[in-house]
């Protein structure tokens, strides 16, 4: 057995000392609460290695049958998770309310928050993202339903999701933390997709999600210069003026959101470090630095200097 951090090698008989070092990979990459092993399973081959995207856990698992159990607090259930099966193999699930599937999906989306036990009945070998429910605009507690959330496979977006996942899950000890960032977005723009696919949601809640969607590729794009409609549309698969459309209710509009972001971050700039106010406007995309000087005067009643001088100097 070879265990460094996130990384564990294992292949030789059921030691407890096997049985806590692969319950301890499991719990600490918040995957479930506890493992167990088939009785009659004497010797156990398994590698797990755990990753980061920033606050998305990734995790590939080769391994013999075992299975894992849930708490009703569990930290998983603050998480959605996909699996990308790369290996078919059988799963037995049973739910808090007695119901029992046995599942062999390549690609499964799934909620532990009413989940009490797994199965592995196969040799498995799979890729595990979990994507914090808050990220896809869902309270903690909400729950997909694992029987409804097996989602179907000729949906684009999971399929796409899926390939996306490999991807990453080959790539990342080689992606810088720019990247990182920017594969990271991609997971959850993606299965956000697909968990809004699945909901059917009403038009105002697609809206909903699709401005937010926006607001967080505007946030993503501002320090690269000008953040233009026809970008923003062209990422998210509508019309530019459906995405004016998007926005004529919200009471913001889509340059309205683009300038006061600009604003934020500038204005964090101008009292977090000691940049120069042209450095600062260059930065989040100002031609030059009296369009920030009279944007920020109109919002902020005073100068970017006088306002830095004015906060510094309070107590």
């Amino acid at each position: 057995m070879a265990e460094t951090a996130g990384r564990l090698d294992m292949d030789g008989p059921i030691t407890p000392e096997c049985v806590r070092a692969w319950n301890n990979a499991y719990v600490s990459s918040r995957m479930a609460d506890s493992v167990w092993f088939p009785e009659q399973l004497t010797s156990f081959r398994g590698r797990f290695r755990r990753r980061t995207l920033q606050d998305l856990v990734l995790v590939d698992v080769e391994a013999d049958p075992f299975g894992t159990r849930y708490a009703s607090d569990s930290p998983v259930t603050q998480y959605i998770g996909v699996s990308v099966n790369t290996r078919r193999f059988t799963e037995r699930v049973v739910f808090g309310d007695h119901r029992e599937y046995v599942l062999s999906a390549p690609v499964e989306v799934w909620d532990a928050t009413t989940l009490v036990e797994s199965e592995v009945l196969d040799p498995m070998s799979q890729t595990v993202v979990l994507v914090p429910k808050p990220a896809l605009h869902m309270a903690k507690s909400n729950s997909l339903i694992l029987d409804e959330a097996v989602l179907e496979e000729d949906q684009a977006s999971l399929r796409l999701l899926r390939g996306v996942l490999l991807t990453i899950a080959a790539e990342a000890d080689r992606l810088s933390p720019t990247a990182i960032g920017v594969a990271r977005n991609i997971v959850v723009e993606l299965l956000l997709s697909v968990v809004q696919e699945h909901r059917r949601p009403s038009g105002a809640a697609v809206s909903e999600g699709m401005r937010l969607s926006v607001s967080r590729w505007i946030d993503d794009h501002l320090h690269l210069g000008q953040v233009l409609p026809a970008q923003a549309a062209e990422q998210h698969g509508i019309s530019v003026r459906s995405l004016h459309r998007l926005f004529a209710d919200s009471g913001e509009s889509f340059g309205s959101l683009v300038r006061r972001r600009r604003l934020e971050r500038a204005c964090r700039d101008l009292l977090h470090t000691d940049d120069m106010v042209q450095t600062i406007a260059m930065r989040w995309g100002y031609a030059d630095a009296s369009h920030f000087i009279n944007d920020f005067k109109r919002v902020y009643g005073s100068t970017p200097a006088t306002y830095r001088k004015g906060l510094r100097k309070a107590p």
